[in-house]
């Protein structure tokens, strides 16, 4: 396989070390970034995506692929706060993959590196709008791992505030296309267009409800369309856990839609 870029066994090292630190997670190398999360529900917020505060995540996540075979995952995910308005992250996973094959082929290491950078370009009463853009690296250490790309993905979401309903609606366009990698494999080009619904509930509890349509041009414009439902709590103001689980409705043989998956995971407020 040939690499843009390999992460050496010093890297790996300090890797294991920044996880067993308790550095949190969220999301596989293949997988979109949520716009919006239980950090948005958070008991303190008041205005929508205000980057109040960094925090680190740690999630769980098991697929079951379309044709066969599963993916689990371990992601860590550090969201940094430069301002109100400026927010970094960065996602390091580590994946576990079985083919479904008969002679149970299986694969494990690091998945690609994912590096992301958003700013509240506006803002008024009730609602707000973020652009930036992701940065999706090709470190996978097999190729069951990763994409084989590198991948830049820009992106833009809005916030809505609907006071009435106890919720925020985030109304999200990102496009996803390759900046060179493996030769070898498919070039990646498509769009994910997602309307998460977070609704704020009585004893620290949230719920997200998250469609996304898939627009993949790499495959001849071919549709897809998953559901995710999440439910979440807080334990206090600094803690927060949640369980997620999701259903690919429509769109055979599209390498961003699952048969189904599920997650668990747990936040943490750092200021």
């Amino acid at each position: 396989m040939n690499h843009a870029c390999r992460l050496t066994d010093p890297i790996l090292a300090v890797y294991v070390l920044i996880l067993a630190a308790g550095f949190g997670f969220s999301g596989f190398a293949f997988s979109q970034v949520e716009s919006a999360s239980g950090a948005d529900a958070a008991p303190d917020s008041s205005q929508p995506v205000q980057f109040r505060t960094s925090r680190f995540e740690i999630r769980d996540e098991f697929r079951d692929l379309q044709g066969g075979g599963t993916v689990y995952m371990i992601v860590p995910r550090v969201d940094l706060t430069a301002n109100s308005d400026l927010s970094f992250r960065i996602e390091t996973p580590i994946v576990f993959t079985d083919a479904g094959t008969p002679n149970n082929d299986t694969e494990s290491g690091l998945g690609d590196l994912l590096f992301r950078g958003s700013y509240r370009v506006a803002r008024g009463a009730g609602y707000a709008i973020v652009a930036g853009s992701e940065l999706i690296l090709n470190t996978a250490t097999s190729d069951d791992l990763g994409t084989g790309k590198n991948v830049i993905a820009p992106l833009i979401f809005a916030s809505i505030d609907l006071p009435q309903y106890h919720s925020v609606v985030f109304p999200f366009l990102q496009y996803y296309f390759t900046l060179g990698g493996d030769d070898a494999r498919q070039d990646v080009n498509y769009a994910s267009i997602k309307s998460p619904f977070l609704t704020r509930w009585p004893n620290l509890v949230y719920t997200i409800v998250e469609p996304q349509v898939i627009v993949d041009h790499e495959r001849a414009d071919k549709f897809g369309l998953t559901l995710d439902g999440e439910i979440g709590r807080f334990l206090n103001r600094d803690t927060a856990i949640w369980v997620r689980t999701g259903l690919g409705l429509v769109g055979d043989n599209l390498p961003e839609v699952y048969d189904w998956k599920f997650e668990i995971g747990v936040r943490f407020f750092l200021n």
